[in-house]
């Protein structure tokens, strides 16, 4: 503040002292210089340049909402919003007071808002909603993204439903959501990677979650790519969900080889779907296990053979495989032995102690192995370098989303229902309609 006044700083209401028949004013602080000529612009708004170099805008608001539109164009420059304060002239020589009332978060820009699903507390899909929460602005290092798809994935109702991964006593995190596609809509200073309107797609990881919104703001450096142009908002959101959980436990885990036999277990589920065209991209011999009705899904992604579970038993059947691969947590190594060639290894998502101990064992012996990767606690480098891979097979034809269902934003409850069943082919996409009401 200028020292020429001195000022008491009004709260959100009216100041007692203020005449209310007078529309309140307002001192807004932005970073930079703004010429004169955006002083119409500003619906009449004072400009000063300040000795620190930074601009204040002066001058009568009406009532929030026009606060909050002038704020949104401060934004719309690009420019950094350093304060906003409600002032009345005071005649007396009390000190300046300089208490920002608006920004009770730093990154939310003058209190624009956005819609989220958010939880306070575990439980049924329920506790799931929708509420207007602050809208995040990006830092240095950070886009922000306009969220088009996410999807819930298979572990999403475990973490809502109960403590642990998220938080024991309430949810550390209250907006869920892993993956996710959309919009870069702004970027910080610092960020090289991107630019605005760059069509994005990736993974927070649990760190973050948070795509359960329509905005996010994700640092440059995160399991970040560029959408390939051939696929859908939709269908890009839905990929990473497997594919970064398939590829590191073929590729790293299980060092598949091409000509060598490969079964997939749980074969119609996120990752199944996507491990078996990784499979076939490798080069091996397929063989998917999944229920009757997704045989032929299955068969479709290139499986050159396929079990229902519900007929045959994989492990009594006399054919051994070089890799089998338990996308779903549902058979153990000891189950499995049997079915391994001499070499074999079998790969689990869903380790049991038991398969703990089992690793560490065959680690130090000969034969046949247990393998498991920690895939979501991978660094971010590692997951991006994982989706520019992906973004060939994609531009080229070689792998291609499952998408089950597509949930709007609102019926994500409904959603949750679906996936904890436990019956879904492939993924359960959410997509945003940032026009819709709440």
């Amino acid at each position: 503040m200028t020292s020429r006044n001195r000022y008491t700083v009004m709260s959100n209401n009216l100041n007692p002292k203020t005449n209310p028949s007078q529309p309140p004013i307002y001192q807004i602080k932005v970073k930079g210089h703004l010429g004169q000529q955006w002083a119409d612009w500003f619906e009449g708004l004072t400009i000063t340049r300040e000795e620190d170099g930074n601009t204040l805008l002066t001058g009568p608001v009406v009532d929030q909402s026009a606060l909050y539109g002038l704020l949104k164009k401060v934004r719309d420059l690009g420019m950094t919003l350093l304060s906003v304060n409600g002032v009345h002239l005071d005649q007396t020589e009390s000190p300046d007071v300089n208490q920002n009332f608006l920004l009770s978060n730093q990154n939310n820009l003058g209190g624009i808002r956005m819609k989220a699903i958010v939880y306070t507390k575990f439980g049924s899909p329920d506790v799931l909603e929708m509420k207007e929460v602050a809208k995040p602005t990006p830092k240095d290092n950070e886009v922000l993204i306009r969220i088009v798809a996410t999807t819930v994935a298979a572990e999403d109702p475990g973490i809502r439903a109960r403590p642990g991964l998220n938080g024991f006593l309430k949810p550390k995190k209250p907006i869920l959501g892993f993956y996710l596609a959309g919009e870069v809509e702004a970027v910080g200073k610092d960020v090289k990677r991107f630019k605005k309107s760059d069509k994005v797609y990736g993974n927070t990881g649990l760190g973050l979650l948070g795509t359960y919104a329509e905005y996010i703001c994700m640092p440059e450096e995160a399991a970040l790519a560029m959408k390939p142009a051939n696929i859908t908002y939709e269908e890009a959101a839905a990929l990473p969900n497997g594919a970064l959980t398939a590829l590191p436990f073929l590729r790293d885990k299980g060092k598949i080889k091409s000509g060598q036999k490969v079964l997939i277990n749980g074969a119609s589920g996120a990752v199944g779907t996507i491990a078996v065209q990784f499979a076939k991209y490798f080069g091996a011999d397929v063989t998917g296990v999944c229920s009757t009705t997704n045989l032929e899904m299955v068969k479709s992604l290139g499986a050159d053979k396929v079990i229902d579970y519900t007929q045959e038993d994989f492990t009594k059947n006399g054919q051994t495989y070089d890799i089998i691969f338990d996308t779903v947590g549902k058979s153990s190594f000891s189950g499995c032995k049997g079915s391994l060639t001499e070499n074999g290894i079998y790969l689990t998502t869903v380790p049991s102690p038991a398969t703990m101990i089992q690793m560490l064992w065959t680690s130090m012996t000969g034969g046949k192995k247990v393998g498991i990767a920690a895939t979501g606690l991978r660094p971010s480098n590692e997951k991006t370098k994982e989706l520019i891979f992906l973004n060939g097979l994609i531009e080229t034809g070689k792998i291609k989303a499952v998408i089950d269902r597509s949930y709007p934003l609102e019926q994500i409850a409904e959603a949750h229902k679906y996936v904890e069943a436990g019956h879904k082919k492939g993924n359960v996409v959410i997509t945003i309609d940032h026009n819709a009401k709440i």
